[in-house]
Protein backbone atom coordinates (compact mmCIF):
# COMPACT_ATOMS: atom_id res chain seq x y z
CA UNK A 1 0.00 0.00 0.00
CA UNK A 2 1.29 3.39 -0.39
CA UNK A 3 2.82 5.38 1.98
CA UNK A 4 0.69 8.43 2.00
CA UNK A 5 -2.48 6.32 1.81
CA UNK A 6 -1.56 4.59 5.10
CA UNK A 7 -0.99 8.36 6.47
CA UNK A 8 -4.68 8.91 5.78
CA UNK A 9 -5.36 5.62 7.89
CA UNK A 10 -3.35 7.56 10.79
CA UNK A 11 -5.62 11.20 11.03
CA UNK A 12 -8.69 10.79 12.90
CA UNK A 13 -12.03 11.28 11.02
CA UNK A 14 -12.79 14.17 12.45
CA UNK A 15 -9.89 16.18 10.77
CA UNK A 16 -10.27 14.02 7.57
CA UNK A 17 -14.21 15.31 7.23
CA UNK A 18 -14.09 18.83 8.95
CA UNK A 19 -13.14 20.37 5.63
CA UNK A 20 -14.80 20.43 2.51
CA UNK A 21 -12.52 22.80 0.31
CA UNK A 22 -11.37 19.67 -0.86
CA UNK A 23 -14.72 19.94 -3.51
CA UNK A 24 -13.22 23.28 -5.01
CA UNK A 25 -10.13 23.45 -7.10
CA UNK A 26 -7.79 25.59 -6.21
CA UNK A 27 -6.24 26.53 -9.09
CA UNK A 28 -3.59 28.84 -7.21
CA UNK A 29 -2.97 26.46 -4.48
CA UNK A 30 -2.29 23.76 -6.74
CA UNK A 31 0.00 26.10 -9.17
CA UNK A 32 1.96 27.11 -5.67
CA UNK A 33 2.79 23.25 -4.84
CA UNK A 34 3.64 22.51 -8.41
CA UNK A 35 6.17 25.48 -8.28
CA UNK A 36 7.36 24.49 -4.86
CA UNK A 37 11.26 23.64 -5.04
CA UNK A 38 12.16 19.85 -4.97
CA UNK A 39 14.05 17.95 -2.60
CA UNK A 40 16.86 15.81 -4.54
CA UNK A 41 18.78 13.26 -2.61
CA UNK A 42 22.11 11.78 -3.75
CA UNK A 43 23.81 8.56 -2.73
CA UNK A 44 26.07 10.08 -0.81
CA UNK A 45 23.47 11.10 1.60
CA UNK A 46 23.37 14.38 0.87
CA UNK A 47 20.11 16.58 -0.08
CA UNK A 48 19.74 19.31 -2.21
CA UNK A 49 17.03 21.73 -2.61
CA UNK A 50 15.94 23.29 -5.92
CA UNK A 51 14.78 22.32 -9.47
CA UNK A 52 14.86 19.58 -11.87
CA UNK A 53 15.37 21.09 -15.47
CA UNK A 54 15.30 18.34 -17.69
CA UNK A 55 17.61 15.75 -18.57
CA UNK A 56 21.34 16.23 -20.60
CA UNK A 57 23.63 13.54 -22.07
CA UNK A 58 22.09 10.85 -19.63
CA UNK A 59 22.63 13.43 -16.71
CA UNK A 60 19.99 14.93 -14.61
CA UNK A 61 20.08 18.75 -14.62
CA UNK A 62 19.45 19.83 -10.94
CA UNK A 63 19.49 24.17 -9.96
CA UNK A 64 19.78 25.89 -6.50
CA UNK A 65 19.35 29.50 -6.33
CA UNK A 66 22.60 30.43 -4.79
CA UNK A 67 24.34 34.04 -4.28
CA UNK A 68 21.32 36.01 -6.56
CA UNK A 69 21.69 33.60 -9.33
CA UNK A 70 21.33 29.83 -10.35
CA UNK A 71 23.99 27.25 -10.14
CA UNK A 72 23.57 24.12 -11.83
CA UNK A 73 24.77 20.88 -11.24
CA UNK A 74 24.71 17.73 -13.33
CA UNK A 75 24.11 14.02 -11.80
CA UNK A 76 24.88 10.65 -13.40
CA UNK A 77 22.04 7.82 -12.46
CA UNK A 78 24.10 6.35 -10.20
CA UNK A 79 25.08 9.13 -8.13
CA UNK A 80 21.12 9.95 -7.47
CA UNK A 81 18.87 8.42 -4.68
CA UNK A 82 15.43 9.85 -5.43
CA UNK A 83 13.84 12.90 -6.44
CA UNK A 84 10.74 14.05 -4.77
CA UNK A 85 8.42 16.54 -5.50
CA UNK A 86 5.80 18.50 -2.79
CA UNK A 87 2.98 17.51 -2.80
CA UNK A 88 0.65 20.23 -0.64
CA UNK A 89 -2.75 18.55 -0.54
CA UNK A 90 -3.16 17.24 -3.55
CA UNK A 91 -3.31 13.92 -3.42
CA UNK A 92 -4.94 14.34 -0.25
CA UNK A 93 -7.59 15.62 -2.54
CA UNK A 94 -7.69 13.25 -5.01
CA UNK A 95 -8.73 10.66 -2.99
CA UNK A 96 -11.32 12.42 -1.28
CA UNK A 97 -12.64 13.52 -5.23
CA UNK A 98 -12.00 9.86 -6.48
CA UNK A 99 -14.16 8.73 -3.47
CA UNK A 100 -17.12 10.99 -4.18
CA UNK A 101 -17.24 10.12 -7.78
CA UNK A 102 -16.04 13.38 -8.43
CA UNK A 103 -13.91 11.91 -11.35
CA UNK A 104 -13.44 14.88 -13.54
CA UNK A 105 -11.66 17.07 -11.08
CA UNK A 106 -9.26 14.11 -10.20
CA UNK A 107 -8.10 13.88 -13.03
CA UNK A 108 -7.06 17.61 -13.51
CA UNK A 109 -5.02 17.57 -10.41
CA UNK A 110 -3.92 14.21 -11.17
CA UNK A 111 -2.49 15.44 -14.95
CA UNK A 112 -1.17 18.19 -13.50
CA UNK A 113 1.22 16.29 -11.47
CA UNK A 114 1.52 13.94 -14.08
CA UNK A 115 3.03 16.37 -16.65
CA UNK A 116 5.50 17.71 -14.35
CA UNK A 117 7.02 14.57 -13.14
CA UNK A 118 6.63 12.76 -16.25
CA UNK A 119 10.36 13.82 -17.49
CA UNK A 120 11.46 12.58 -14.19
CA UNK A 121 9.89 9.13 -13.60
CA UNK A 122 13.19 7.84 -13.67
CA UNK A 123 14.66 9.46 -10.85
CA UNK A 124 11.67 8.95 -8.55
CA UNK A 125 10.95 6.00 -6.25
CA UNK A 126 8.99 3.25 -7.37
CA UNK A 127 6.13 4.35 -5.42
CA UNK A 128 6.19 7.61 -6.20
CA UNK A 129 5.89 6.88 -9.38
CA UNK A 130 3.15 3.89 -8.61
CA UNK A 131 0.63 6.35 -7.59
CA UNK A 132 0.57 7.44 -10.88
CA UNK A 133 -1.64 4.10 -11.52
CA UNK A 134 -4.31 6.01 -10.21
CA UNK A 135 -4.24 8.35 -12.95
CA UNK A 136 -4.38 5.38 -15.57
CA UNK A 137 -7.79 4.10 -13.96
CA UNK A 138 -9.08 7.75 -13.71
CA UNK A 139 -8.75 8.48 -17.16
CA UNK A 140 -10.27 5.04 -18.28
CA UNK A 141 -13.03 5.92 -16.21
CA UNK A 142 -13.13 9.48 -17.82
CA UNK A 143 -13.30 8.01 -21.15
CA UNK A 144 -10.18 8.99 -22.37
CA UNK A 145 -8.29 5.47 -23.20
CA UNK A 146 -5.15 7.16 -25.42
CA UNK A 147 -4.54 9.00 -22.36
CA UNK A 148 -5.02 5.62 -19.69
CA UNK A 149 -3.03 3.93 -22.03
CA UNK A 150 -0.15 6.18 -22.59
CA UNK A 151 0.56 6.79 -19.08
CA UNK A 152 -0.01 2.83 -18.46
CA UNK A 153 2.81 2.42 -20.64
CA UNK A 154 5.06 5.04 -19.66
CA UNK A 155 5.10 4.02 -16.41
CA UNK A 156 5.77 0.45 -17.24
CA UNK A 157 8.85 1.31 -19.25
CA UNK A 158 10.49 2.11 -15.92
CA UNK A 159 8.67 -0.53 -13.72
CA UNK A 160 10.89 -3.86 -11.92
CA UNK A 161 8.29 -5.08 -9.51
CA UNK A 162 6.35 -8.24 -11.35
CA UNK A 163 3.05 -7.21 -9.64
CA UNK A 164 2.61 -4.30 -10.20
CA UNK A 165 4.46 -4.41 -13.98
CA UNK A 166 1.23 -6.99 -14.48
CA UNK A 167 -1.10 -4.33 -13.28
CA UNK A 168 -0.61 -2.47 -15.57
CA UNK A 169 -0.52 -4.98 -18.38
CA UNK A 170 -3.75 -5.23 -17.46
CA UNK A 171 -4.87 -1.93 -17.36
CA UNK A 172 -3.33 -1.29 -21.17
CA UNK A 173 -5.33 -4.16 -22.49
CA UNK A 174 -8.41 -2.53 -20.70
CA UNK A 175 -7.94 0.51 -22.52
CA UNK A 176 -6.81 -0.86 -25.57
CA UNK A 177 -10.30 -2.57 -25.32
CA UNK A 178 -11.71 1.15 -25.38
CA UNK A 179 -9.55 2.28 -28.81
CA UNK A 180 -10.84 1.65 -32.28
CA UNK A 181 -7.25 -0.96 -32.62
CA UNK A 182 -9.01 -3.78 -32.54
CA UNK A 183 -6.45 -5.79 -34.52
CA UNK A 184 -4.13 -4.61 -31.82
CA UNK A 185 -6.57 -5.33 -28.98
CA UNK A 186 -6.54 -8.84 -30.36
CA UNK A 187 -3.00 -9.06 -30.35
CA UNK A 188 -2.46 -7.85 -26.73
CA UNK A 189 -5.02 -10.53 -25.78
CA UNK A 190 -3.56 -12.67 -26.86
CA UNK A 191 -0.39 -12.38 -25.83
CA UNK A 192 -1.50 -12.14 -22.24
CA UNK A 193 -3.34 -15.60 -22.77
CA UNK A 194 -0.16 -16.77 -23.46
CA UNK A 195 2.00 -15.20 -20.86
CA UNK A 196 -0.35 -16.26 -18.38
CA UNK A 197 -0.70 -18.74 -16.01
CA UNK A 198 -4.11 -21.05 -17.57
CA UNK A 199 -4.61 -21.33 -13.55
CA UNK A 200 -3.68 -17.97 -12.11
CA UNK A 201 -6.15 -15.00 -10.55
CA UNK A 202 -7.26 -13.29 -13.63
CA UNK A 203 -9.08 -13.80 -16.92
CA UNK A 204 -8.85 -10.93 -18.07
CA UNK A 205 -7.26 -11.86 -21.42
CA UNK A 206 -9.90 -14.58 -22.34
CA UNK A 207 -12.37 -11.90 -21.60
CA UNK A 208 -11.80 -9.83 -24.28
CA UNK A 209 -10.67 -11.77 -26.68
CA UNK A 210 -14.23 -12.97 -26.47
CA UNK A 211 -15.73 -9.70 -25.92
CA UNK A 212 -13.72 -9.05 -29.00
CA UNK A 213 -15.33 -11.74 -30.91
CA UNK A 214 -18.64 -11.10 -29.50
CA UNK A 215 -18.88 -7.31 -30.59
CA UNK A 216 -18.05 -8.64 -34.06
CA UNK A 217 -20.80 -11.11 -34.31
CA UNK A 218 -19.03 -13.63 -34.43
CA UNK A 219 -20.98 -15.18 -31.44
CA UNK A 220 -20.14 -19.17 -31.51
CA UNK A 221 -16.37 -17.89 -31.05
CA UNK A 222 -17.22 -15.91 -28.18
CA UNK A 223 -19.11 -18.71 -26.43
CA UNK A 224 -16.03 -20.80 -27.08
CA UNK A 225 -13.31 -18.67 -25.70
CA UNK A 226 -15.18 -17.40 -23.04
CA UNK A 227 -15.55 -21.31 -21.31
CA UNK A 228 -12.10 -21.92 -21.97
CA UNK A 229 -11.14 -20.44 -18.19
CA UNK A 230 -14.30 -21.42 -17.03
CA UNK A 231 -13.48 -24.64 -17.87
CA UNK A 232 -10.29 -24.53 -15.51
CA UNK A 233 -11.37 -22.31 -12.91
CA UNK A 234 -11.49 -23.91 -9.74
CA UNK A 235 -13.04 -23.23 -6.32
CA UNK A 236 -10.59 -20.02 -5.57
CA UNK A 237 -11.61 -16.21 -6.87
CA UNK A 238 -10.66 -15.64 -10.60
CA UNK A 239 -11.04 -12.18 -11.85
CA UNK A 240 -12.94 -11.51 -15.06
CA UNK A 241 -14.52 -15.04 -14.70
CA UNK A 242 -17.80 -13.28 -14.06
CA UNK A 243 -17.69 -11.83 -17.12
CA UNK A 244 -16.68 -14.58 -19.18
CA UNK A 245 -19.76 -16.50 -17.32
CA UNK A 246 -21.39 -13.78 -19.06
CA UNK A 247 -20.11 -13.66 -22.55
CA UNK A 248 -20.84 -17.42 -22.94
CA UNK A 249 -24.31 -17.36 -21.92
CA UNK A 250 -25.32 -14.26 -24.13
CA UNK A 251 -23.26 -15.66 -27.21
CA UNK A 252 -25.12 -19.20 -26.04
CA UNK A 253 -28.49 -17.26 -26.07
CA UNK A 254 -27.53 -15.98 -29.44
CA UNK A 255 -27.09 -19.35 -31.28
CA UNK A 256 -30.80 -20.30 -29.61
CA UNK A 257 -28.59 -22.68 -27.39
CA UNK A 258 -31.11 -22.44 -24.07
CA UNK A 259 -29.86 -25.56 -22.38
CA UNK A 260 -26.67 -24.81 -22.56
CA UNK A 261 -27.24 -20.78 -21.03
CA UNK A 262 -29.51 -21.77 -18.76
CA UNK A 263 -26.74 -24.60 -17.16
CA UNK A 264 -24.56 -21.71 -17.20
CA UNK A 265 -26.70 -19.19 -15.40
CA UNK A 266 -27.05 -21.67 -13.00
CA UNK A 267 -23.61 -22.46 -12.35
CA UNK A 268 -22.50 -19.07 -12.48
CA UNK A 269 -25.79 -18.36 -9.04
CA UNK A 270 -24.08 -21.57 -7.50
CA UNK A 271 -20.59 -20.35 -7.43
CA UNK A 272 -22.02 -16.80 -6.37
CA UNK A 273 -21.05 -14.49 -8.95
CA UNK A 274 -22.47 -11.64 -9.38
CA UNK A 275 -23.40 -10.83 -13.46
CA UNK A 276 -20.99 -7.56 -14.29
CA UNK A 277 -21.80 -4.33 -14.93
CA UNK A 278 -19.64 -3.86 -17.91
CA UNK A 279 -21.64 -1.75 -20.81
CA UNK A 280 -22.72 -3.82 -23.33
CA UNK A 281 -23.50 -7.45 -21.22
CA UNK A 282 -26.91 -6.92 -19.90
CA UNK A 283 -28.32 -9.29 -18.16
CA UNK A 284 -30.95 -11.81 -19.29
CA UNK A 285 -33.87 -11.95 -18.45
CA UNK A 286 -34.56 -14.91 -16.03
CA UNK A 287 -35.69 -17.95 -17.26
CA UNK A 288 -39.37 -19.12 -16.24
CA UNK A 289 -39.00 -22.35 -13.61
Amino acid sequence: MKRWFCSLLLLPACCLLANEDWRTLDEKAMRETLAAPQTLVLTNGQALRGKAGGERDGRLVFRQVAGGGDVEYTFAPDEVERLTFADGQLKLQVFFLRAQGEHEKALAILEALYEQRAPYLAWMEADERAYFIDLVEVARDAGKPYLSVGVAKRLAMYTQDAATLAQLRDMILLGHYQLPLKADTQQLAETWIAERDRYGGSALGWYILARLHYDAGDVAKARDTALKPVVFSSQYPMDYLPHCYAIAILSAEALEDDTHANALKAEMEQRGLAWPADEGLTRPEASPR
